[in-house]
C-alpha cells in the first residue's frame, strides 16, 4: 500500500511542476527574450520484488529551455548585421538628403556665380554689374562654408553616437559579467537557471545590435565575448570596458580603445565588426571623408584656376588683377606619437590633376611609403613626391621608425573658401596686353587670339614691336624684327603662311599670338601693356568660359560636374544602405521566426498542455483515493 501510495504522490508533486512550468510559459508569452520551459519527466529508481523489479513513480528531472544554440546564434549574427545597416543608412540618408537639396546645394550658387561674370563680360565698365558680381561671389562663398559646416557636424555626430555606443557596451559587459557570476552559482548546484540565462541571452543581443561579438560557453556556464575580430570583453566575471580617446592622427576624430598597463590605450577601432558601432565608422570612411574631399577639391579647384586666370587680367586701374579668392592652404598633420624631427610640407602644382583623397606619409626606418587613403596606391622612397597635383616635400632632422603624417590637400578646404576681391573696380576684366596695326601699313597683315598665359614680365616694361622684314632672317627669308620683349626675328612667310601662323614670347607673360595676312615691307603691329580699358572684356570672357571647361579630375569634369559627382556618390552609397537595410530587415524577420519556432510560447499548445497534465493529474488523485479504499478495506477486515 505504501509503494502505491507514493507511487501516487510522486505523480502528484510532479505533474504540480509541470503545471507551474506551464504557467509560467503562459503568463510570460509576451516577455521579450523568454524561451519556453519544458519539465522533463523521469521514473524514479524501481525497487526489487523477487524477481522483479516494481516502479517506484515518477519525478521532474530538470526544467529546461526550448533552446537551439544555432538558431541564437544565427540572430545575433542578424542582429549585428541590421544595427550596422541601421546606423549606416540612418547616417548616409541624413546627408543624402543635405547634399541633393537644390536649394542648399552649390549648384545654383555656381550657376550664379558664373552668370554675374559673364554679365560685367557684357558690360565690363559697368561698376553695378561688378558689384552683382562680388554679390553672387560672397553668396558661393557662404554656400560653400554652409556646406562645410553642415558636414563637419555629421563628423561631430559620429563622434557622439560612438561615444554613446561605447557606453552602453560597456554597461552591457558588465552586466553580462555580473550574470556570469549569478549563473556559474547557480549552475554549482545542478540546476538549470533559465530565467538568467535568458537574461543573458537578452543582453547578448542588445550587445549584438551594437557591436558584432562571439560568445564561447565555459565549463562552469560562464560565457566569454568577444568582439569581431578577438579583441576580449567579458571574460567569465570580469569585464573589459572600452574607451574613447581622440585619434593621433585625425583632428577631431574619435577613436575606440582598450586601456592597456603603463597607461597606454590600444586603438581597436579597426577590429569593429558589425553593429552600430561599424555602420558609424564605416559611414565616416565611405561616405563622409569621401563628400569633405570631393566639397574640397571643388573649393580648391575654383580658387587656384579663377585666381590663376583673374590674375592674368588687368582692372578698371590698369593694375594686374590679384586674387579673386582668398588662397586656401591644405594641411600636413604629424601624428601626436611622432618622435622623430623630420618636416613634411605639400604644395599644390596643379589643381586640375588633385584627388579626392588624403595621404598618409609612413617612415619605416629605412624609407618613406606614401599611400593614397582613397584606393591604397602608394609609392616609397626618400622623397620627394610629386603625384596627384601635389609634391610632398621632407626636409629638418632625422625621422624614427612609425613617424606618421597626414596630407589632406583637399579634404575640409571648403571651410578655407572666401571672398578676396573687396572693390567692384578691382575685377580684371581686361587683358594685359594689347596690339595695334600701325596707320602706316600698307598689306593686310592682321593679330588675333592675344592671350598670356603667366604673370611672368607682366606688365609688359615696354612695348613690342614687329615689323616686316622680306629679308629678316636672311635675303628672301621672310619675317618680322622684334624689338622690346624677346627681341631677334621670328619667321614668317606670306606666301605660304597667311593662313595665320601662332607664336609664343614665353618671358613675356607666356604671350601667344595668331600673325596671317600678307604684310608689306616695314608694316608694324605692335604690342603694348593694357593700362585698362573700360571696354575690354576679354579675361572676363575667359573666365566665365571656365564654367563648361573640364577642369577638374585631371581635366575630366567641370566644377559643377565634379560637385554633381560628390551628389552621385553620396547617392549611390544611400541606395545600397537602403537596399542592404531593406535586405536585413526581412533576414532579421526570419531569423526572428526561427527562433520563436523553437523557443516562442504558443499559448493553444499550452492550452492543449494544461488540458493534458489536468487530466494526469485527476488520474494521480483517483490512483489517491483508490490506495484509500484499498487500504480501508484491509483494516477494516483485520478489525473481525
Amino acid at each position: 500500500m505504501a509503494n502505491l501510495l507514493g507511487i501516487a504522490t510522486s505523480g502528484l508533486s510532479s505533474i504540480q511542476q509541470a503545471l507551474a512550468t506551464t504557467g509560467h510559459n503562459i503568463t510570460n508569452v509576451n516577455t521579450e527574450g523568454y524561451s519556453r520551459q519544458v519539465a522533463e519527466f523521469s521514473t524514479l529508481p524501481a525497487q526489487r520484488l523477487g524477481n522483479s523489479f516494481l516502479g517506484s513513480g515518477v519525478e521532474v528531472g530538470t526544467v529546461g529551455r526550448a533552446y537551439d544554440n544555432f538558431v541564437v546564434g544565427e540572430l545575433r549574427t542578424r542582429s549585428s548585421k541590421l544595427g550596422l545597416a541601421t546606423a549606416y543608412e540612418s547616417m548616409a540618408s541624413s546627408l543624402d538628403s543635405l547634399v541633393g537639396n537644390s536649394d542648399n546645394g552649390l549648384a545654383p550658387a555656381l550657376e550664379g556665380f558664373f552668370n554675374a561674370i559673364q554679365g560685367v563680360a557684357s558690360d565690363p565698365s559697368s561698376l553695378s554689374a561688378r558689384q552683382i558680381l562680388l554679390s553672387d561671389a560672397e553668396i558661393l562663398t557662404d554656400r560653400f562654408t554652409q556646406l562645410n559646416t553642415s558636414l563637419q557636424g555629421f563628423g561631430r555626430e559620429a563622434n557622439s553616437r560612438v561615444t554613446s555606443a561605447v557606453g552602453e557596451i560597456n554597461g552591457l559587459a558588465n552586466n553580462l559579467a555580473a550574470l556570469n557570476g549569478n549563473i556559474v552559482l547557480a549552475q554549482s548546484t545542478g540546476a538549470s537557471p533559465n530565467d538568467l540565462l535568458d537574461q543573458r541571452d537578452s543582453l547578448l543581443m542588445q550587445l549584438s545590435e551594437k557591436v558584432g561579438i562571439i560568445s564561447l560557453e565555459q565549463s562552469d556556464g560562464a560565457i566569454n565575448v568577444f568582439l569581431g575580430k578577438g579583441q576580449p570583453l567579458v571574460i567569465g566575471g570580469e569585464a573589459k570596458n572600452l574607451v574613447v580617446v581622440d585619434s593621433d592622427i585625425y583632428p577631431g576624430r574619435l577613436e575606440i580603445g582598450v586601456p592597456k598597463p603603463g597607461g597606454f590605450t590600444e586603438i581597436i577601432s579597426g577590429q569593429i565588426s558589425g553593429g552600430e558601432l561599424q555602420g558609424v565608422i564605416d559611414f565616416r570612411s565611405r561616405v563622409l571623408d569621401p563628400a569633405l574631399s570631393e566639397l574640397g577639391r571643388v573649393a580648391l579647384g575654383i580658387t587656384n584656376l579663377i585666381n590663376a586666370q583673374h590674375q592674368l587680367g588687368v582692372d578698371l586701374n590698369g593694375q594686374l588683377g590679384g586674387d579673386f579668392f582668398s588662397p586656401i592652404g591644405s594641411s600636413v598633420i604629424p601624428s601626436t606619437k611622432n618622435t622623430g624631427s623630420a618636416t613634411v610640407s605639400l604644395s599644390i602644382d596643379n589643381a586640375s590633376d588633385l584627388k579626392a583623397s588624403d595621404y598618409l606619409l609612413v617612415y619605416d626606418g629605412a624609407q618613406w611609403d606614401l599611400t593614397r587613403t582613397s584606393d591604397g596606391a602608394s609609392s616609397n622612397g626618400a622623397g620627394p613626391f610629386a603625384l596627384d597635383g601635389i609634391t610632398v616635400n621632407i626636409a629638418g632632422g632625422a625621422p624614427t621608425a612609425g613617424d606618421t603624417y597626414l596630407l589632406r590637400p583637399v579634404h575640409g578646404a571648403a571651410g578655407g573658401f572666401g571672398l578676396q576681391l573687396i572693390a567692384p573696380d578691382q575685377f580684371a576684366a581686361a587683358a594685359p596686353v594689347v596690339s595695334s596695326l600701325s596707320l602706316g601699313n600698307i598689306g593686310s597683315a592682321e593679330i588675333a587670339d592675344l592671350k598670356v598665359t603667366s604673370t611672368t614680365g607682366l606688365p609688359l616694361a615696354g612695348a613690342i614691336t614687329l615689323t616686316y622684314n622680306p629679308d629678316a632672317l636672311g635675303v628672301g627669308v621672310p619675317g618680322y624684327d622684334v624689338v622690346g620683349g624677346p627681341g631677334g626675328t621670328i619667321a614668317f612667310n606670306p606666301a605660304t603662311e597667311s593662313g595665320g601662323k601662332t607664336f609664343t614670347f614665353a618671358g613675356s607673360g607666356g604671350l601667344s599670338f595668331t600673325l596671317s595676312g600678307i604684310p608689306d615691307s616695314g608694316d608694324v603691329i605692335t604690342l603694348s601693356a593694357n593700362s585698362g580699358a573700360p571696354g575690354d572684356n576679354r579675361n572676363a570672357l575667359l573666365l566665365a568660359g571656365m564654367q563648361s571647361e573640364r577642369l577638374l579630375d585631371g581635366s575630366s569634369a567641370t566644377f559643377g560636374e565634379a560637385y554633381s559627382g560628390m551628389i552621385g556618390g553620396v547617392g549611390v552609397s544611400t541606395r545600397q544602405a537602403r537596399a542592404n537595410l531593406q535586405a536585413e530587415d526581412s533576414l532579421m524577420d526570419s531569423a526572428v521566426a526561427a527562433r520563436e519556432r523553437v523557443s516562442g510560447v504558443n499559448l493553444e499548445q499550452e492550452a492543449a498542455e494544461l488540458v493534458r497534465l489536468q487530466q494526469a493529474y485527476q488520474a494521480a488523485a483517483q490512483l489517491v483515493a483508490i490506495t484509500d479504499t484499498l487500504f480501508q478495506t484491509l483494516l477494516n477486515a483485520t478489525r473481525r
